[in-house]
Parts: structure tokens; sequence; C-alpha cells
């Protein structure tokens, strides 16, 4: 199977990977685990939702807390997938702020905390390193859905904690 095949394949993994952030965030009040360092992630301005199929509806929704609406749990519950979220991610003393798309896992119109360096060259590599660090934490969270989605012992009890989650809502 060659690489383009492979990425089609799995392309839906985005999809399941944001809802069960939405879902992780609601429970956990927004924060996860990651090794010995914990986060937060909040869904924050913009939640886009999409109907696979033929017909492709989707459903933007534009609030500050967009998954508390109502339009949100109902276009879940109608069988959309959460196509794009903006992000708050908040590690130590950092926030960041980004938007994930679902289909590639992209990450866009980021907003990395405050700089600290004066000089160009070190606000460079400081910017540099922000979104490198954004990145692991992003990787992370994956990795952790990963873990859970490959193990079906996991992903069922994980299925089952999800659709009683959208049915009490």
């Amino acid at each position: 199977m060659d690489l383009v095949q492979r990425i089609s394949n799995t392309a839906f993994l985005g999809g399941e990977f944001l809802t069960w952030l939405w879902h992780q965030s609601e429970v956990s009040e927004g924060r996860f685990k990651l090794g010995e360092r914990w986060i937060e992630v909040y869904f924050d301005a913009k939640l886009v939702l999409e109907a696979t199929g033929d017909i492709k509806e989707t459903s933007s929704i534009k609030s500050e807390a967009p998954t508390e609406t109502e339009e949100a749990r109902a276009s879940l519950q109608s069988g959309k997938h959460v196509a794009e979220a903006r992000l708050r991610v908040v590690a130590e003393q950092k926030q960041w702020l980004v938007t994930v798309k679902s289909n590639d896992l992209s990450l866009t119109g980021i907003k990395i905390p405050a700089l600290l360096s004066r000089e160009d060259d070190d606000k460079t590599y400081e910017r540099l390193y922000l979104i490198e660090e954004l990145e692991d934490l992003l990787d992370d969270l994956f990795g952790t859905f990963l873990d859970r989605r490959l193990n079906e012992d996991a992903w069922a009890e994980e299925t089952g904690t999800l659709r009683a989650w959208l049915q009490a809502n």
C-alpha cells in the first residue's frame, strides 16, 4: 500500500481524535496528564462539524465556548464529525491558540505565548521553540488517543463512554 492510500485510509482518525478530545476536555475540565506534565485544552471561538457521505453539510459554530452550544451537540448527535477546532492549550505559564483541521491534523493560525527575548535573532529562535513545544504537546495528546484507539478493549470502553456522553446531553 502506497503512502497516499495509507493517508486516505486513516483520514478518519483526525475527526475521531478531535471528538475524543472534546469529550475528554469536558469530562476532565480540560486537564490532561502527559507524562509528568499537566496541560489544559479548551475548545475556543470556532468549531466546524461536517457530515460524511454524498451530501457535505457543514455546521460552523462561532462562540466563546462552541462545544457548549446546543447546535454543536445536536450536530454531533446527528452524525457529523469535528472537521476543525480552535483550541486553547495551556502548559505551565504558557498559552497557545491554534486551529486544528481533522483531515490532516494541520495546525493553522497559531498564536504563541508572549516572547521574553529582546534580540531579533533570539526572538526567532524563541518563536520556533514555542511552535515546536505546541506541536509536541499535540503529538503527545494524539499519542494518548492512539494508545486507546489501537487497544481493542480500551476503545470499546471508550466508545461506550462517548455514546453515553452524547445521549446524556
